[in-house]
């Protein structure tokens, strides 16, 4: 796409690097947006990738904002808060499918400021206890998107998950029936389609698996918070439901989220500084 323009959620891990290669081919300029917030620390990790990225396919390519997004992260978290908490009780708890929603707001916004038509992320299939990396809820964020004439796509998105054993039982994974075994048989047949390996045969990354390691917690942003998230979902919710009624409840739960920054973000396009969401944003 000569000419073209796109963003990217950057958070300069393996999913979003690999993606912000693959938008490199298709691309002129790629603009990186890195987000961070109170809870969300280190930010400028994200740039030791970016100065990869600059190296291989030029210093022009490329550039990298790191955006505050707290007052929005606090209006998706809680607005309506009590109507949420008695319909959707401690989904209210998806703290990341909330932040990454308020990200998703926060680049619409960028996009519509700066009249790009594109905008991408590192979503990926393997990471799909997530919210914001279900089908379901990526569909509806692509809806949201389109509604303002900018395309959302996921260019890493059927890229295998990491192949790092101790990486899911950290996340203890295996507390999930049949999730191990699933996992385990779908590696041995694509243990060389992650990310990771691909980034690796680039000549991007020293090893085919950096995710989940001390080298990959160097090159994000890390989120303390996601301890509750994970608290939740899996010593609380999964332990007593399955993963459909997991995806189920959860895209019924941003499926008004997402519908009610819609409105927001078409109030704001219409009033601009005098919008509600205005106040939110920090600038």
């Amino acid at each position: 796409m000569p000419g073209k323009e796109v963003v990217l959620l950057y958070s300069g891990g393996t999913d979003s690097t690999l993606a912000a290669c693959l938008l490199a081919e298709k691309y002129d300029k790629v603009r990186l947006l890195t987000f961070k917030r109170f809870g969300l620390f280190s930010a400028a990790n994200s740039l030791s990738n970016v100065a990869r990225l600059k190296a291989r396919y030029g210093q022009d390519r490329f550039s990298h904002e790191i955006i505050p997004i707290d007052g929005i992260f606090r209006k998706v978290s809680y607005d309506r808060f009590f109507t949420n908490l008695f319909k959707h009780g401690f989904f209210l708890l998806s703290t990341c499918g909330l932040c990454k929603l308020a990200m998703h707001v926060r680049a619409l916004i960028y996009c519509l400021e700066e009249g790009i038509r594109n905008v991408s992320d590192g979503a990926n299939k393997g990471m799909n206890l997530f919210p914001d990396q279900q089908p379901g809820v990526i569909a509806m964020i692509r809806a949201m998107y389109a509604k303002f004439g900018i395309d959302y796509s996921n260019p890493v998105f059927e890229f295998e998950g990491p192949q790092d054993i101790e990486f899911a039982d950290r996340f203890h994974l295996e507390r999930i029936p049949d999730l191990a075994a699933e996992r385990d048989a779908a590696f041995a047949e694509n243990k060389k389609k992650t990310t990771g390996h691909r980034l690796y045969e680039m000549g991007m990354m020293p090893s085919d698996n950096v995710k989940g390691t001390a080298q990959d917690r160097g090159m994000q942003p890390r989120c303390f918070q996601f301890i509750l998230f994970n608290t939740w979902l899996h010593w609380y919710y999964l332990p007593f439901a399955d993963m459909d009624r997991y995806v189920r409840e959860g895209d019924s739960f941003f499926l008004e989220k997402i519908d009610r920054f819609t409105a927001l973000l078409k109030e704001y396009r219409a009033k601009g500084h005098l919008s509600e969401l205005a106040g939110y944003l920090g600038i």
